[in-house]
């Protein structure tokens, strides 16, 4: 009889290890991008700015913007600088927008992009003061 009781709470004690374990939350994955052939171009480089277009005026880049630059990853993350500020976390695509969510201070933005091509890229971004800046990009 002991041996029976021993073997029914080494079965309980099994299935409830077996519970705890199952119940446990699966890691958070990045969002997926659904992305045209066109829109994949935009994935896996390193965009720099080459000009950027403020009030109609097309300007080279500046000190604070010399080194901006954006990479989209295909699993949906991305990185950023932008008038100087880094930024990264994820990002999808609807239509003609890129919609970002910064990781750090979970600041939602957008760009609209007006084209892409295999090593240029072109969008336009509105600040939260409603001023746009439209920039061109380079890949190598």
């Amino acid at each position: 009889m002991k041996k029976v009781l021993f073997i029914c709470s080494m079965a309980i004690f099994s299935l409830a290890m077996n519970a705890q374990t199952a119940s446990k939350p699966a890691a958070k994955a990045a969002p997926k991008v659904k992305l045209t052939s066109k829109d994949s171009l935009m994935c896996g480089k390193q965009w720099k700015v080459v000009t950027i277009e403020e009030w109609g005026v097309v300007n080279k880049p500046n000190e604070k913007t010399q080194n901006d630059m954006l990479s989209l990853n295909l699993d949906g993350t991305y990185n950023l600088i932008l008038f100087g500020n880094k930024k990264s976390g994820t990002w999808t695509k609807t239509g003609q927008y890129i919609y970002f969510t910064d990781e750090a201070s979970k600041e939602k933005f957008n760009y609209k992009v007006i084209s892409v091509e295999k090593n240029k890229l072109k969008f336009d971004y509105r600040d939260p003061d409603e001023t746009h800046s439209i920039y061109e990009m380079e890949s190598k």
